[in-house]
């Protein structure tokens, strides 16, 4: 009786180590929005047993609790699906691609490099107010070729 015991103890030690199924969509998830032609990058990830999707770790989307049942996890009756290899998430509109804590951490970095760069160029053009309408334009040329992609510097018209 008592080998039988030990036997069912190990064995529920075992399921439980297992961890559930659920937990192979935890992950960083790179992907384009339909709407904006963005990129963006959406996170699964659990808090304590809890299933959180946060739709753009990029902005610091708020996160909103999954439900979980026999078929996966869900968002108001929207599955979340993986593929079969586990890396691209089908939810709603998003199909995602699994990306490393690495390729977040370096797009995260251009972030705050583009977002210095953006400041600056903000800084100049406003130091740069008094020139000449000719000069003017030829300067904001040269501001636009600097411009990160998600750039935008107020009073960088061209004068006419």
């Amino acid at each position: 009786m008592q080998i039988k015991a030990t036997l069912i103890a190990a064995l529920t030690l075992l399921l439980v180590g297992c961890g559930s199924d659920h937990d192979k969509a935890i992950g960083l998830y790179q992907y384009e929005n339909k709407f904006t032609g963005s990129e963006r990058v959406a996170e699964i990830k659990k808090d304590g047993d809890t299933y959180l999707f946060i739709e753009n770790v990029l902005n610091n989307t708020d996160a909103m609790a999954l439900s979980e049942s026999d078929e996966g996890l869900s968002y108001r009756n929207t599955p979340l699906k993986l593929s079969e290899d586990g890396n691209t998430l089908y939810f709603g509109p998003i199909n995602g691609t699994r990306i490393s804590s690495d390729d977040l951490k370096a797009k995260l970095a251009a972030i705050e490099k583009d977002e210095k760069i953006c400041g600056e160029l903000q800084e100049q053009v406003a130091a740069n107010k008094s020139l000449q309408k000719d000069e003017w334009n030829a300067y904001v040329k040269t501001v636009r070729e600097k411009m990160p992609e998600d750039c935008d510097i107020v009073g960088a018209a061209m004068r006419w």
